[in-house]
């Protein structure tokens, strides 16, 4: 049974376990985004460096092959062992998710640049624009209608996949509401309410970037 007074006073709880969930997607996106361009935009077959190349393959290869919980494990308890430094469940979360985030990205980058037609890249280097200025200026543009959604739907992975950082203690929205079921034994009441919120984050961003679309690229 449903108990709603349970529900009422649980939500500030879980509505702060939201917003932690909220900035460590935020910024995983951030982070993923950066590196997931770079990393794109050397792996495409116009600007393709050989020995980066291969790296940066190999690590798209090994990020996209193992699980995510695997990556968060190894960040938060044998990363620190090689570099002798100690990163916080928060920090360990974001690093985990962002450099996952960057490897999907970073797909998504590489094969909207390599849609491109070669003529748009033969036009600028006769226009006198370097290969920096080029992708700057003219192809990644190009690609931002077919970026957006991809971005979108993995802001929206991020937001459901900072659940597993519950298990190396972060104060998340899954980790809150665990909290709560522990102490007030009711996990249907709690786990409703938690699957409210994050139905309510991910269409609100759907929402969001469908309306920018609208306007962007209208």
């Amino acid at each position: 049974m449903i108990s709603a007074e349970l529900l009422l006073h649980s939500y500030p709880y879980l509505l702060k376990g939201a917003l932690v969930t909220i900035e460590i997607a935020t910024v995983s996106m951030v982070i993923g985004t950066v590196f997931g361009c770079l990393i794109g935009g050397a792996n495409c077959r116009r600007v393709r460096i050989p020995f980066l190349s291969t790296f940066l393959k190999g690590y798209v290869w090994a990020i996209r092959g193992t699980p995510l919980f695997v990556q968060l494990l190894f960040v938060f308890y044998a990363l620190p062992e090689f570099l002798g430094v100690s990163f916080s469940p928060f920090s360990s979360g974001v690093i985990a998710l962002g450099l996952n985030s960057a490897a999907y990205v970073s797909e998504l980058v590489r094969a909207g640049i390599d849609n491109i037609p070669d003529g748009q890249w033969d036009a600028s280097y006769v226009l006198g624009l370097n290969r920096w200025q080029t992708m700057r200026g003219v192809i990644f543009p190009q690609i931002l209608n077919v970026l957006l959604p991809g971005l979108t739907n993995e802001l929206t992975s991020l937001i459901k996949e900072t659940s597993i950082l519950m298990a190396i203690g972060t104060a998340e929205l899954t980790k809150v509401s665990r909290d709560i079921v522990v102490r007030e034994l009711d996990p249907v009441t709690i786990y409703l309410g938690t699957a409210i919120l994050y139905l309510c984050m991910t269409t609100a961003l759907s929402s969001v970037t469908a309306f920018l679309q609208r306007r962007a690229f209208a």
